[in-house]
């Protein structure tokens, strides 16, 4: 017998099979984050979906490039949400907004029945270059949507 070891039959794996079974674990795990991202965001709150209905105004629309200032000022929806039938049976005013490059924000502003304030519902998942969610807040009252001062994350 010889005393030179046999030669392992086993070759390592090739620099590109490793790079391809890599790249295939790192595209994987892409896919779920995108499925994930796409499922999670995008969604209303379950406070959206789950509110009491109350009678809708009229829909607003927003001019594309119209400041918030001057959007508060000519608030149409405002005496909607000030009236006596908002005062008795609450109210609710979708207000659709388009940001400089021409995204939908949609904001829904609610007035429960005898008055308690206001609740603000904003879907921005429309908007490419904002923070693609939802956000919820609540304001003391309608004058505090001119500015959201005196509101605060629900």
């Amino acid at each position: 017998m010889s005393a030179v070891p046999e030669a392992s039959s086993r070759r390592s794996p090739s620099l590109g099979a490793v790079l391809v079974v890599v790249l295939m674990l790192f595209a994987g795990s892409m896919l779920v984050w995108v499925i994930w991202q796409l499922t999670a965001s995008g969604r209303p709150p379950q406070a959206f979906t789950d509110r009491e209905p109350y009678p809708r105004c009229p829909p607003v629309t927003v001019a594309q490039g119209q400041a918030s200032e001057e959007q508060a000022a000519a608030a149409p929806w405002e005496a909607c949400l000030l009236s006596a039938g908002a005062q008795r049976d609450g109210a609710e005013v979708r207000v659709t907004s388009l940001t400089t490059e021409g995204d939908p924000i949609t904001t829904y502003y609610r007035r429960a029945p005898g008055g308690g304030g206001v609740e603000v519902f904003i879907d921005a998942t429309a908007d490419s270059f904002g923070s693609g969610e939802w956000e919820q807040l609540r304001c003391a009252d309608v004058a505090a949507l001119r500015t959201f001062e005196g509101c605060w994350p629900a």
